[in-house]
């Protein structure tokens, strides 16, 4: 079984108060909106000893649609916005044991961090350092370790950015903590 290394994932981050009652704006990070409702508990902090309950969630119009990476959420004791301003910038939390289950070949972000990434024979390319959200594709950020074998014009700084496409990636496989690439992007 893989052995996951943090207590908690980062689902959203509180951008600003909403209102003067200490309801918050928060920045989704996750894929799973939906399952941030009334009466469960998130943490404020990645060891999950900071617990806030949510009191509500509201999916206002005005934050939809383009912009529906957001939810304004109210926590048990924020009842004001200067209380509600002291989270400004927050990180907030799930518990491991309160995620979402995955499907099949799914998996979350931060279990391929630090996966060692390789072409298809085998050539060690380097380590996963982070991925990047897009709106068309996801980019897996690589740190390249050498360049022996590796025909890339795309690396700067050392870094290669593969998009999370079937053109690119084979398998990632989190058990092995490995990515197999089918090629290097094209791109310069």
């Amino acid at each position: 079984m893989l052995e996951i290394n943090v207590d908690a994932r980062l689902i959203g981050i509180i951008s600003k108060p909403h209102g003067v009652k200490g309801e918050v704006v928060m920045t989704l990070l996750t894929d799973y909106p939906n399952t941030i409702k009334k009466g469960i508990i998130l943490f404020f902090d990645e060891k999950c000893t900071l617990e806030a309950e949510v009191e509500g969630v509201k999916r206002s119009k005005a934050i939809t649609g383009e912009n529906a990476g957001f939810l304004i959420i109210k926590f048990k004791g924020v009842n004001d916005r200067k209380k509600a301003e002291s989270l400004r910038n927050t990180g907030v939390f799930r518990s491991i044991e309160n995620s979402p289950s995955l499907k099949k070949n799914q998996f979350w972000t931060d279990d391929i961090i630090g996966c060692r990434v390789y072409l298809e024979n085998l050539t060690f390319v380097g380590i996963v350092k982070d991925v990047e959200k897009h709106k068309a594709n996801d980019n897996i950020v690589v740190e390249v370790e050498g360049r022996e074998g590796i025909n890339a014009s795309g690396i700067k700084d050392n870094i290669l950015y593969i998009p999370v496409i079937k053109d690119y990636i084979k398998d990632i496989d989190i058990k092995n903590r490995k990515v197999i690439l089918k090629k290097i992007p094209e791109y310069t």
